[in-house]
């Protein structure tokens, strides 16, 4: 849908970056060693005029799915949503759409300041239509604490 409305594009390490406060936050984050998403979107960092932080990537494929790439995306994340926490309105909401296979989000919300208010289970069977098998990701809503 095309508006009027003001758009503002902040491009940064996530972790790091000075965000606006804000009431909302929808997101769905990298899964650890799934894929290279800055190589995903090259064209679009290229037509907006974008530096390459590749090197900043959180759960990059490249970086494997090992124990020591999953605590260093947990690390990394955690730091994300931190300063999401750190810059989200008094009773805030995030809503986090992942696959968390390896149970890396259980605790994450109460070690950065969010409460866990619900946890919905979402099928997503073949929805690229090269699935043969069933896919759950969960929808994490998370408030402020």
């Amino acid at each position: 849908m095309r508006t009027e409305s003001p758009v503002t594009v902040i491009c940064g390490d996530s972790r790091k970056v000075k965000l606006p406060k804000f009431d909302a936050v929808v997101t769905s984050p990298p899964y650890v060693g799934l894929i290279d998403y800055h190589e995903q979107h090259r064209y679009a960092y290229e037509l907006l005029g974008l530096p390459d932080k590749k090197d900043l990537e959180i759960g990059a494929a490249s970086n494997g799915n090992s124990k020591k790439a999953r605590a260093d995306y947990v690390k990394g994340i955690g730091e994300a949503f931190a300063n999401v926490r750190n810059n989200i309105k008094d009773n805030g909401v995030v809503v986090v759409v992942v696959h968390d296979k390896d149970k890396l989000f259980l605790d994450m919300a109460s070690n950065i300041g969010f409460k866990t208010e619900e946890v919905l289970v979402r099928n997503v069977n073949r929805r690229t239509g090269r699935r043969g098998s069933d896919f759950f990701e969960q929808i994490l809503i998370w408030r402020a604490a």
